[in-house]
């Protein structure tokens, strides 16, 4: 979907001044949005952004009819490297959207939601820049599920891998992992992991945006605890 200079501006506004869910609310009564890049590399300096896909979630459940994908015409030649991972050719994006004008439908999925990704370095530091194309900024906490499983992993076993992937923390779940290194397919595993994940520990922790979105603090407070535990 290209938008006009104008559309893509309200857009931005809009995104802008919407109200975020208070890090107080409850996890299943927040609105979240699930997003997944394909890239041609990962250096936001200099690679750039090839698909989207963002999955919305309400009361604890993937909104499938609210999702939204594009792929995104590169100002510059994929290299082969990120080709073999995705499988995009410059063929297959040469009639696709550029960035600006296919954000307009990524930036109203995301209005009003709490960011959902895995790994998140990657897709906070993309999305930053475009964003930041757009004359706003990145808004609200992000939660990164890839931390989350970890975190999951060590209240579970007493020990956290350092890195996740989201296959393999989709097996570990017992869930599908839906069309891997497809951007629409990695933001419904994203989606699926992170409801997965949040019910799990709300079980013995009932879980809010805050908690959600310090994870990451609250992990490495546990491997401290678990690592003075064994020293003492």
């Amino acid at each position: 979907m290209r938008l006009r200079n104008r559309d893509r501006g309200a857009a931005a506004a809009q995104y802008a001044r919407a109200p975020l869910p208070a890090r107080r609310t409850p996890w299943r009564q927040a609105r979240w949005c699930a997003l997944d890049f394909e890239l041609t590399g990962l250096d936001p300096r200099h690679d750039e952004i090839v698909s989207y896909g963002a999955i919305p979630i309400e009361d604890g459940r993937v909104q499938l009819r609210g999702a939204v994908s594009s792929l995104v015409r590169p100002a510059r030649e994929s290299r082969e490297a990120s080709i073999r991972v995705h499988g995009l050719r410059t063929a297959d994006l040469a009639r696709a959207p550029g960035l600006a004008d296919a954000i307009g439908p990524l930036l109203r999925a995301l209005t009003g939601r709490i960011l959902v990704v895995h790994t998140a370095a990657v897709e906070h530091a993309f999305l930053g820049r475009a964003l930041k194309r757009l004359g706003v900024r990145l808004r609200g906490p992000l939660v990164d599920t890839e931390v989350l499983g970890r975190l999951w992993q060590h209240d579970r076993e007493g020990h956290a891998p350092r890195q996740l992937g989201l296959g393999d923390l989709a097996t570990a779940l017992h869930l599908p992992a839906d069309r891997p290194h497809d951007a629409l397919g990695d933001a419904l595993t994203t989606a699926q992991v992170f409801i997965a994940l949040a019910t799990h520990l709300d079980g013995s922790h009932p879980e809010t945006v805050a908690s959600l979105a310090h994870a990451r603090a609250r992990l490495e407070t546990h491997q401290a605890f678990h690592v003075g535990r064994l020293t003492s």
